[in-house]
């Protein structure tokens, strides 16, 4: 995980009673917020409002990547963006709170990879010969 910008600032919030802190890692928001008894980590995937056509791209890995993530994928009602969210309850230890961090952190980087190589165009194919041409 690349240095989390506010890692200081994230353990004095969590001791706080602040409702939320936007904390920045690489060129990603982070927003944390406290709601009804819960505290809900948001991990910013675009910054900007995809195409319908990208929004379907970026839908499909969504039920898969929730075998293997906690992050729910979600839209920006205000800004169009898209979000992994996760929604932590019972008062969550700071180490659980990075943890959890880390592993949303995870799956951005892992979808976005997806996502670039989706975006790539397809390689022409080459034939092979399994047998040699000349005896």
């Amino acid at each position: 995980m690349e240095s989390l910008e506010g890692e200081d600032d994230l353990a004095h919030w969590l001791s706080g009673s602040d409702p939320q802190i936007t904390l920045t890692e690489g060129d990603s928001r982070i927003v944390l917020r406290r709601d009804s008894g819960a505290l809900v980590l948001g991990v910013e995937l675009t910054q900007h409002v995809p195409t319908n056509a990208q929004l379907e791209n970026w839908m499909r890995p969504g039920a898969a990547s929730l075998h293997h993530f906690p992050g729910a994928l979600a839209q920006d009602p205000a800004h169009g963006a898209l979000w992994l969210l996760e929604c932590l309850h019972d008062a969550p230890h700071p180490t659980q709170v990075q943890k959890s961090l880390e592993a949303l952190l995870n799956q951005r980087d892992t979808w976005r990879a997806v996502m670039a190589r989706l975006a790539r165009p397809a390689r022409a194919l080459r034939t092979t010969s399994r047998h040699p041409l000349s005896p």
